[in-house]
């Protein structure tokens, strides 16, 4: 997949999670939809989307503690197992993690 995907609507500097020697990088779009806001991030197959959620809720939301009441989503469908790598977990070079409140707020 090409990385144009990852350049909508992000910040212009990437967080770079891979090692510095890592043969393969990834860059993902994470996006925030309480924060409306999307990062670029550049991963090995190997790194874990808890360390992906950490480093992006650095940057969108950094006043949160409670990273637990936060899930990480991967084609709609919430990533059960956040210690599982990324690549382990159904991503690919491009794709888009979102990461929501675990509650939905009521719409009034």
């Amino acid at each position: 997949m090409s990385r144009l995907a990852t350049q909508f609507g992000t910040r212009p500097q990437a967080i770079t999670l891979a090692p510095h020697q890592a043969p393969v990088v990834w860059t993902l779009r994470v996006q925030c939809a309480e924060a409306w806001d999307a990062v670029k991030v550049e991963v090995s197959p190997e790194t874990r989307v808890l360390d992906v959620k950490q480093a992006a809720m650095a940057q969108l939301l950094p006043d949160v503690d409670a990273l637990e009441s936060y899930v990480v989503k991967l084609r709609g469908i919430e990533v059960p197992r956040e210690e599982l790598s990324v690549q382990a977990a159904g991503a690919i070079d491009g794709s888009t993690l979102l990461i929501m409140s675990r509650r939905r707020r009521p719409v009034r």
